[in-house]
């Protein structure tokens, strides 16, 4: 009995002395950090943007009673897409027996059309209106025809059509859906001008005989310190190496042009060498990727928009509007340049700047010759077939004032032609 009670009481001190091993254990563990997810946040430049807002039309046609009018007003322009937003389209279907002519399908008499500057894979436009069908991502659109004629089923077609391989996807909405398109038509009445004469080439062309007036304007520039590019192409920057206007991680480069401020990163082991195997799906994917690319990092910084897509480099370009018109510069001032590579992205060519206030002293109005002077001049010197588009848009430069250094751009209207996909500066205006 003695020796139970001995047996007890040990057990009982050992109890007792394990659990104040535990408690000291406990109290003298050290204070781990608390990871901060604030700190592994990707880095943001300046703006996220939604496919709406940069995948969009840049000019609008209707054609009401055999008469044409367009206009490139962006309340116009965002009014109809906002709408498109909201609509129920049926299946899209590709047409391959059509009644008509691809040009007067998509040209037809009571219709409305919303233009792209260049071709938009119908997968990426999915995610902007309600669109339902097979083989997204094999095909692309640049131009949208809404019928504002009700057909014998009593809904109204609406057209996809792409004017490089005349293909068209062919869908339907309700007449809700056209009374809320021609109430915006309606409302917008006054920004539409009228198009007198339609060239019939390979392509229907809608131009003008009266000249445009145009503002020559200004704006001072405000440089994005180039650190934030840093950490968001290299992602660790403690591991970057600068020397003058030159960067790397040992793999990776970025090269500072500080006279143009525009950058190129290349990461060498992404080339793609070949990029005739890429099929139509792939090129889709690239030009999602090249979005989602420049989203990541918020690098938004202006009203940049989808403008075309080069196969043969997987190169997708992203390029300045201003007040809805496309602005142009030939030392990559105004554009965002993806290409795609093996894995992810191989270069990205962009301006490392933003147009800041308006220099509304300087602002002077432009006379540009009429839309059917530009293109009888074009058609003396290339094939008339191969003319896409004509409007009218800047040329961006530094002002030539020296005490600007280089702070001060100037946006002068000029004209520009879409050739075979490609955009071309045509002539500019009189002061």
């Amino acid at each position: 009995m003695k020796s139970t009670k001995i047996r007890g009481i040990l057990l009982t001190v050992l109890v007792v002395i394990s659990i104040f091993l535990s408690y000291s254990l406990w109290k003298v563990q050290p204070d781990y950090e608390v990871i901060d997810n604030e700190t592994v946040k990707k880095e943001q430049i300046a703006k996220l943007r939604q496919p709406e807002q940069v995948f969009r039309p840049m000019m609008v046609y209707s054609h009401q009673n055999d008469n044409h009018y367009m206009t490139q007003n962006m309340t116009m322009i965002n009014a109809l897409v906002k709408a498109g937003t909201t609509f129920d389209f049926s299946e899209l279907v590709r047409t391959d027996k059509m009644t008509a002519s691809y040009q007067g399908m998509m040209h037809q008499n009571n219709s409305m059309e919303l233009v792209f500057p260049n071709a938009v894979p119908l997968s990426i436009y999915s995610q902007v209106f309600r669109l339902k069908g097979d083989n997204f991502d094999l095909n692309s659109f640049n131009r949208i025809t809404f019928n504002l004629t009700k057909s014998e089923n009593g809904l109204f077609s609406v057209y996809f059509g792409n004017d490089s391989n005349e293909q068209i996807y062919q869908g339907s909405i309700q007449q809700d859906q056209v009374d809320a398109l021609k109430q915006i038509l309606t409302d917008q009445k006054a920004v539409m001008a009228p198009v007198n004469e339609v060239y019939k080439n390979k392509q229907h062309l809608f131009l003008s005989d009266a000249p445009v007036k145009l503002k020559q304007q200004q704006y001072v520039i405000e440089t994005i310190d180039i650190g934030l590019f840093k950490n968001a192409l290299f992602g660790d920057g403690s591991k970057v190496k600068g020397q003058d206007n030159s960067f790397t991680n040992g793999s990776s480069s970025m090269t500072v042009n500080p006279d143009d401020k525009v950058l190129l990163y290349v990461d060498p082991a992404q080339e793609r060498r070949d990029t005739s195997q890429l099929s139509s799906a792939m090129k889709s994917e690239q030009i999602q990727s090249s979005f989602n690319f420049v989203n990541d990092h918020w690098g938004w910084t202006g009203n940049y928009y989808y403008s075309g897509y080069a196969a043969d480099s997987s190169t997708t370009a992203f390029s300045l509007f201003v007040q809805g018109l496309p602005v142009f510069n030939d030392d990559g001032m105004s554009q965002i340049l993806v290409t795609e590579g093996t894995e992810g992205v191989y270069k990205y060519q962009r301006p490392f700047f933003k147009l800041g206030a308006q220099i509304s002293t300087e602002s002077k109005e432009v006379t540009l010759p009429s839309s059917v002077s530009v293109y009888e001049d074009l058609i003396k010197k290339v094939d008339p077939d191969d003319i896409q588009m004509i409007v009218p848009g800047y040329v961006m430069g530094y002002e030539q004032n020296n005490n600007s250094y280089n702070r001060v751009v100037e946006l002068k209207p000029a004209w520009f032609y879409k050739y075979n996909g490609t955009w071309t500066p045509v002539v500019g205006g009189e002061l």
